[in-house]
């Protein structure tokens, strides 16, 4: 008998969910391919405008520069994201990998740094990807699964990341002009485009109503949700935290070297900072979505969150880079588990029809957060020390996880009193 409803439970799986085993073998490597893309060039943006005869004032467009991309992201995300629950998931997927792809292909032509910023602005236009493909594998993927699926997803994104510097700097020592990265980037982009458009698939789920580009009027909607709030916060802390800490971690560094009686090589421990945080977390995402899938994401989240402020502890009291070395290490085999947790909460308590739009205002949060980070950094890191800012950091993420968790017991506590 068990065996009988083992097999009705997987034809019912396969018959609500015909695409997602092929959709969990693709969209992984689709990531990768784009997020290799996306950071080939990336770390050369300002030898590129230096290019262009931008010789003062470098940081300041280079800043304002990323600062229009973020912004744009911030807004565009959302509104994305309502037009993948109206008109399809896999199309807001293809527009994010192909459109990104195209502009970066264009990018090379520029010929003064005002071109170069518009081309530019137009690839943060179309930019959402990762987001766009997590609501992809949410309206597609059973529920028992969710947990694999979004880690596997995010490791493919994760691993393209990590290769893509390295990749770049060897390319950038081969070809004349540093503006040609752009198009190895978009070539490799809309190769994950291609393989979404060929191999990937979905049931369509449109939201009822007709579509409207509303920004506002959607956030109010799904603040109304209790968890809502709390999971867009930890979303913003993640972002700050992983990818926003990123130069701060670098400038920490730079500093402890600078405090060490005997030499140092600067590079080698900035490098191994970079790496340790990149290869733990690649080996650890696989290992939590089968933790998630059998425990559920929310004590995961719970654990993750705590790890990532303990290990931010650690920041404010060691004293030579290799301590730092192995505070990133832990942190990346610990607090990698936040993203597919909050994702996977975010599309659960989600209303009816909106889980794309959900997950596209945590990703225009994330972008908010990666530009706020090295900002406050900036700011309290010269009065009052990078040690501070990580204190602040702590307290931030600390305060974050008390909001997620007294949201979960007023809920328990509800469905207690309506039992």
């Amino acid at each position: 008998m068990s065996s009988q409803s083992t097999d009705a439970a997987a034809a019912e799986e396969s018959r609500q969910y015909p695409y997602w085993r092929r959709n969990l073998q693709v969209l992984p490597v689709a990531n990768l391919l784009c997020s290799l893309g996306f950071a080939i060039s990336w770390p050369f943006l300002p030898l590129m405008v230096r290019g262009l005869g931008v010789h003062e004032n470098l940081a300041t467009w280079v800043g304002y520069m990323m600062l229009g991309f973020y912004v744009i992201g911030f807004i565009m995300n959302p509104i994305w994201g309502s037009v993948a629950d109206h008109f399809g998931r896999k199309l807001m997927v293809l527009r994010a990998m192909l459109g990104m792809g195209f502009f970066m292909a264009l990018v090379p032509f520029a010929t003064t740094p005002i071109w170069f910023a518009g081309l530019f602005m137009l690839v943060g236009f179309f930019n959402g990807y990762t987001p766009a493909g997590i609501s992809l594998l949410a309206a597609n993927t059973p529920p028992n699964r969710l947990g694999t699926a979004f880690s596997l997803a995010l490791t493919g994104s994760l691993i393209g990341q990590t290769l893509g510097p390295a990749v770049g700097a060897a390319l950038a020592a081969l070809i004349s002009r540093q503006h040609w990265l752009f198009w190895i980037s978009g070539a490799l982009l809309m190769m994950g485009g291609a393989l979404v458009a060929l191999l990937m698939g979905e049931v369509r789920q449109p939201a009822p109503g007709p579509w409207r580009p509303r920004w506002m009027g959607s956030l109010r909607e799904l603040l109304v949700v209790p968890s809502m709030g709390p999971l867009f916060l930890l979303s913003f802390v993640f972002a700050a935290l992983w990818a926003g800490n990123v130069p701060v971690v670098t400038l920490y560094m730079l500093q402890l070297i600078a405090d060490q009686p005997e030499s140092f090589n600067e590079a080698y421990w900035v490098g191994a900072a970079a790496m340790g945080l990149a290869v733990s977390s690649v080996v650890a995402l696989p290992l939590w979505g089968k933790v998630m899938d059998r425990f559920g994401p929310a004590p995961v989240l719970v654990f993750a969150t705590g790890a990532a402020a303990v290990t931010h502890v650690l920041l404010i009291v060691l004293q030579s880079p290799l301590q730092l070395v192995l505070a990133r290490v832990a942190f990346g085999f610990t607090a990698a588990a936040m993203q597919p947790a909050y994702m996977q909460l975010i599309k659960l308590h989600a209303p009816r029809g909106m889980d794309a739009r959900a997950i596209a205002y945590a990703s225009a949060f994330q972008f908010i957060a990666m530009g706020s980070a090295a900002f406050f950094a900036g700011i309290i890191g010269p009065a009052l020390g990078l040690r501070m800012y990580f204190a602040l950091i702590v307290a931030v993420t600390l305060v974050s996880l008390m909001l997620w968790i007294g949201t979960q017991r007023r809920e328990a506590a509800r469905g207690a009193v309506r039992d």
